[in-house]
């Protein structure tokens, strides 16, 4: 199916990775739905600036627009679960479809244990992770019963570095990408019964940069330019998981750089600097650990809530 009869949803679009996320998703035919907390005002400029702590989402759609694309803006606050659920009956009512989803909401909070409250470990699980479950339990029937749908998760690696100095926001999103590979396990069941592994299909993936990327908050703080990269990079990425036979990239927890190396032949990423001739430094590791054991494939007494239980 071409990707110009297709729907994607983008939530946390207002700007940074989202808002580009959205405009290279459009450039390639995709009708996006640009979703977050506020919709803003539109400015009604031209060339919009969408690292600028001013973009707003309308902003966002309008841009979209103003280059050939097809978008429309709904605000949804992720902390509301009833939010999630007119943000899907929105789309569905305005385009007919949804046949993509990528989850880049997020709170933010790095600290050790001892300076992160309650009330702000409570706002990091609700928006991340608890926001996540939501999103794919309004998600799944649609995709079920139309036999084909993606989800996007902007969540991390699993390794222990991650965790050091952040432990509640390693947390929360940890748990996202454990959302991640646990339901891929359904999606390739599901995928093999339908003869759905070498199409399309159902298929779940998180991705994360291997740099830090230019955004809102990299201009408020003032970071140095020479350390970022393009949120190019990362929208590219996702663009090419969102297009991979659901049987690649399934259950996949990615690097944008890597992703794109590995998987579309890129060995040039100079294009993606913020200052020409100036390559950030990797933050993430260059290898990961697996998480796989022997035992994989052991299903032990894993039976659904209110069916027959085993008996010991």
């Amino acid at each position: 199916m071409s990707t110009r009869n297709r729907v994607a949803i983008v939530i946390g679009a207002s700007r940074g990775i989202g808002a580009f996320i959205a405009q290279r998703l459009s450039t390639d035919g995709y009708t996006v739905v640009v979703a977050a907390r506020r919709l803003g005002n539109s400015t009604q400029a031209t060339n919009v600036d969408f690292c600028a702590p001013t973009c707003t989402l309308q902003n966002v759609a309008d841009e979209i627009k103003r280059r050939g694309g097809v978008a429309s803006a709904v605000e949804c606050d992720v902390a509301d679960p009833t939010a999630i659920e007119r943000l899907f009956e929105q789309a569905l009512k305005t385009w007919g479809r949804v046949d993509a989803v990528v989850f880049n909401a997020g709170a933010i909070w790095w600290g050790p244990v001892k300076d992160t409250d309650y009330k702000r470990y409570s706002l990091l699980t609700t928006v991340n992770q608890n926001a996540l479950y939501k999103t794919v339990q309004v998600a799944l029937p649609l995709f079920t019963k139309q036999k084909h749908g993606r989800i996007l998760v902007v969540s991390p690696p699993i390794y222990s570095r991650f965790f050091r100095g952040k432990t509640a926001y390693a947390m929360s999103k940890v748990a996202m990408t454990v959302l991640t590979h646990g339901l891929a396990m359904e999606l390739e069941e599901f995928n093999s019964k339908n003869g759905l592994l070498d199409s399309q299909g159902l298929a779940i993936t998180s991705l994360w940069p291997a740099t830090a990327v230019q955004s809102a908050v990299t201009h408020v703080k003032q970071i140095n330019p020479e350390f970022l990269r393009k949120p190019t990079i990362f929208a590219d990425a996702v663009l090419g998981i969102l297009n991979e036979p659901s049987s690649k990239v399934n259950g996949g927890a990615f690097i944008d750089e890597d992703y794109l190396r590995e998987h579309k032949g890129i060995t040039d990423f100079s294009h993606y600097q913020v200052v020409p001739g100036k390559e950030p430094a990797r933050m993430m590791p260059r290898k990961f650990p697996s998480l796989l054991v022997e035992e994989q494939d052991d299903r032990g007494f894993a039976v659904a809530e209110g069916k027959s239980k085993p008996k010991l």
